[in-house]
């Protein structure tokens, strides 16, 4: 019986009616199935699988090939040639599975095809073994298997034949050592590489040189339409794309290690793309340069916010979505940031950290995360949605081992706890971490943020003063700094405060700089910093004009914290003067905004100062 059962199974057009129709009764299948020994199972699988596999055209492979795979792999194969075919069909399966980002089955799939094939593969199927390792490094990274992936791709650098055929495998090992923090060996494969097809690189360069770069650059660009650069040709050297390649990782990976040669390598993207043509890469060079326009190098965001919108549009030109998470992550988390509102910038950002995870870029991902939660914050986001927010990226960096990213998402987390109620995450380990890096970038702006908020005036102005002992800042990061130092030096019990340090002063010039390029995120705080400086000046009624203007200004950008903190100071400043009933109406309204924003400390801090006002 159990063998017509399998006879019968085996024909085609019976298959057929498996695939199409279903049952009237799941019963009959599990008791057409129970007839076959179990010790047969696994070939009768198998045997369908091939029989699928010869019955589909080879145009429908693709739309059939899990199906075909997942049967056939039930069997033992032992003839030398079949093993090979059913390792070429592993290999179509990984590759669908890689494309459709399903990374845990291009890992299943690939392993099984190396495993298929013969010992001496190398030898004998040299570029299937290749391509197959190739697939097997980038599933295994992306799904956490670091030990095969590092195996996969050291097999292609052992036995490639040429640089060429090792070029796509050192990309990957040079990704997968900076995802693991290896960053300084990761920088020298890269220059290794370079140097290797060709390329002379410096260890250091004068900033002179970059500046000379920069503006024959800035000559090239200044007119160009978005229709010219459309038009600018194509790439067309396999060579020259290698270069891009190389050059983009490098440039990515010095921000990290080798800060100062960052410039020079965005540079020389953008030299070799006007030179021999316009590939994907030079989207991210020109994005880069851009950075540089509106950094140290070259103050002239206006430029560089229109060249970087260009850049964008090439990414639709070269069809390129892998690139959209480090585009998003340098266009609107650097770019855009000192120009559009903050929250279309978040908004982007969040979009650049779900395209990165679904096409298994976790670490630029990551990054765009925490660009979105900061701008989020900036926003006035409530403060219980960034938390969750912050547990989610936390969660995410255990999976995929992204410590590098560890430490922001820390900050971070921790200041929005202390806002919400003045309590340190129970899994925080920033404290420990800090010691060593009291000014570096993450640390030294939550420590101002948090003790502006919790009215630790002097702490604040301790480290905003401090600041600029950190070289590695981000721009919108200083600027914010200087904000919330300057308007802590008028709340410091320190004497003289606001007159001898040079912050207030910097803090009111800078917000009026800002507020000509985005009068959305600066205008309130540049009332705000008016008023306060008015207000220390014994000037009432025009100090009282710039709280009302800045708190109408916070209202109109959609700042609610902001909202709530011009109220309060505008009550402190009517206290100052014995309006306890004008005081009493500002005072309910920054504790309703608080309320919205979430910040229960707050929000206890305004209801005190009531009880005072009505006692």
């Amino acid at each position: 019986m159990a063998q017509s059962v399998r006879c019968f199974c085996m024909q085609t057009s019976f298959l057929s009616h498996i695939l199409h129709l279903p049952f009237c009764c799941e019963k009959v299948r599990e008791a057409a199935y129970g007839l076959i020994q179990e010790d047969e199972r696994n070939e009768f699988h198998s045997s369908i699988g091939r029989l699928l596999h010869y019955g589909t055209q080879a145009k429908n492979i693709d739309d059939m090939i899990f199906l075909i795979v997942d049967q056939i792999n039930h069997g033992t194969i032992v003839d030398p040639q079949q093993r090979t075919h059913t390792s070429q069909l592993n290999y179509k399966a990984a590759s669908k599975a890689m494309s459709n980002s399903n990374f845990a089955a291009a890992y299943f799939y690939s392993n099984a095809a190396i495993k298929l094939l013969p010992k001496n593969h190398w030898e004998s199927h040299y570029d299937l073994s290749r391509s197959i390792c190739l697939v097997l490094g980038n599933a295994a990274y992306i799904d956490g298997h670091i030990k095969e992936a590092i195996s996969a791709l050291d097999n292609i650098l052992s036995h490639g034949k040429s640089l060429k055929d090792k070029l796509d495998a050192y990309y990957l090992k040079i990704a997968l050592l900076h995802a693991r923090q290896e960053t300084n060996p990761a920088y020298e494969t890269c220059i290794e590489v370079l140097k290797q097809l060709g390329e002379t690189i410096p260890s250091s360069v004068e900033p002179e040189i970059i500046v000379e770069m920069v503006d024959k650059i800035q000559s090239k660009m200044k007119g160009l339409t978005e229709s010219d650069f459309m038009n600018i040709k194509t790439m067309d050297s396999p060579f020259h794309c290698s270069l891009m390649q190389f050059y983009n990782q490098v440039c990515y990976i010095s921000y990290f290690v080798h800060t100062p040669m960052l410039n020079w390598f965005a540079c020389k993207l953008v030299e070799i793309s006007f030179e021999h043509g316009f590939n994907k890469y030079s989207a991210l060079g020109i994005l880069r340069y851009s950075m540089a326009l509106g950094g140290k190098i070259i103050d002239d965001e206006e430029e560089g916010y229109r060249v970087g919108k260009m850049a964008l549009k090439l990414l639709d030109r070269f069809d390129a979505p892998d690139l959209l998470p480090m585009a998003y992550l340098c266009y609107y988390g650097y770019i855009a940031a000192q120009i559009d509102p903050f929250q279309s910038c978040g908004d982007m950002l969040k979009r650049g950290f779900e395209i990165g995870l679904s096409i298994g870029d976790t670490q630029v991902a990551l990054l765009n995360g925490v660009h979105y939660i900061q701008k989020c914050f900036l926003s006035g986001t409530n403060l219980s949605i960034l938390k969750k927010e912050c547990d989610y990226q936390m969660r995410l960096i255990e999976t995929h081992f992204q410590s590098m990213t560890k430490m922001y998402v820390l900050a971070l987390q921790e200041t929005i706890a202390m806002l919400i109620a003045k309590e340190v995450p129970s899994n925080s380990t920033l404290s420990d971490q800090s010691k060593e890096l009291e000014f570096s970038q993450a640390i030294i702006f939550n420590n101002v943020i948090q003790n502006f908020w919790l009215g630790r005036w002097e702490r604040c102005l301790y480290y905003a003063e401090r600041s600029s002992a950190s070289s590695d800042i981000g721009q919108l990061k200083s600027i914010m700094i200087i904000f919330y130092g300057g308007l802590s030096c008028f709340r410091s019990s320190r004497k003289g405060a606001s007159k001898k340090s040079k912050l207030p002063k910097q803090a009111i010039a800078l917000m009026r700089e800002k507020g000509q390029q985005s009068s959305w995120n600066y205008q309130s705080k540049i009332y705000l910093l008016e008023a306060e400086i008015l207000s220390s000046l014994q000037e009432n009624d025009r100090a009282k004009f710039f709280y009302n203007s800045a708190i109408s200004a916070a209202r109109s950008s959609k700042f609610i914290h902001e909202e709530g903190l011009a109220c309060e100071f505008s009550a402190l400043h009517c206290l100052k003067y014995g309006g306890k009933k004008e005081a009493s109406i500002l005072l309910e309204q920054a504790r309703a905004c608080y309320t919205t924003w979430g910040s229960q400390v707050k929000v206890a801090s305004v209801s005190r100062l009531l009880e005072k006002c009505s006692g």
